[in-house]
C-alpha cells in the first residue's frame, strides 16, 4: 500500500485553505461594507431631520405671524455651530455647540445619543440612551443684503461626521442654499 507523501497532503492543506479563506474574506468585506453603507444612510438622515426641523421653524414663525422668521433660531444658531435636538419641544430643541472636553472630531458638538425604545436620536442621557459615533453640526449665516446683515435669507448648513471602524473619518453635508422667508415686507 501507498500513502500519501508529506508534499502532497501540504498542497492538500493549502489549496483547502485557500478555499475556505476566500469567501470568507468576502464576507468579512462584505459585512464592513454593509456597515458602512448603514451609518452613511444614518448621517445622512439625521442631517435631513435637522434641515427639516428648520423648514419647520420657519413655517411655524409664518403661521405665528412673526416678524423674524429665524425666531427661536437665532439666538443659539446664528452665525455660530449650534445642536438641534428634534425630539424636544421648540423652546429647548437648539443649543450652541460648547463641549470643551475632549471633543469628539475636534468638533465642539455632543456626539448624539440613540434611545433603542423609540428609536429616535437626540442628546438624552440616562437609561435606554447609548452614544453613538454621529456628530451633527448646524450653522445658519443670514446673507448680507447691501451693506447689512438682512434676516430675509440665510444659509443653512448641517454637517454630520462620524467614523465606522478603523475607517477615516467621514462626513455628510447637506446645504440649503438660501432658505428664504416667507415674510412680505
Amino acid at each position: 500500500m501507498r500513502g500519501f507523501s508529506l508534499i502532497e497532503t501540504l498542497v492538500a492543506v493549502v489549496i483547502l485553505v485557500s478555499a475556505i479563506v476566500g469567501p470568507l474574506t468576502l464576507a468579512q468585506r462584505s459585512i464592513r461594507s454593509a456597515v458602512y453603507a448603514r451609518d452613511q444612510v444614518t448621517a445622512s438622515f439625521l442631517a435631513e431631520e435637522a434641515i427639516e426641523y428648520i423648514r419647520m421653524m420657519r413655517d411655524g414663525n409664518e403661521l405665528r405671524r412673526r416678524s423674524n422668521w429665524l425666531f427661536g433660531l437665532s439666538g443659539d444658531c446664528l452665525e455660530q455651530l449650534c445642536q438641534i435636538d428634534t425630539r424636544e419641544d421648540r423652546d429647548d430643541a437648539v443649543s450652541q455647540c460648547s463641549r470643551r472636553e475632549g471633543p469628539l472630531y475636534e468638533s465642539n458638538c455632543f456626539p448624539l445619543a440613540f434611545e433603542k425604545v423609540t428609536g429616535k436620536y437626540g442628546y438624552g442621557t440616562g437609561v435606554g440612551w447609548e452614544n453613538t459615533q454621529f456628530v451633527r453640526e448646524v450653522r445658519i449665516d443670514t446673507i448680507p443684503n447691501g451693506d447689512r446683515t438682512s434676516d430675509d435669507e440665510a444659509k443653512v448648513e448641517v454637517k454630520v461626521l462620524w467614523k465606522t471602524g478603523d475607517l477615516p473619518l467621514r462626513t455628510v453635508t447637506v446645504p440649503l442654499t438660501p432658505l428664504p422667508c416667507f415674510f412680505a415686507n
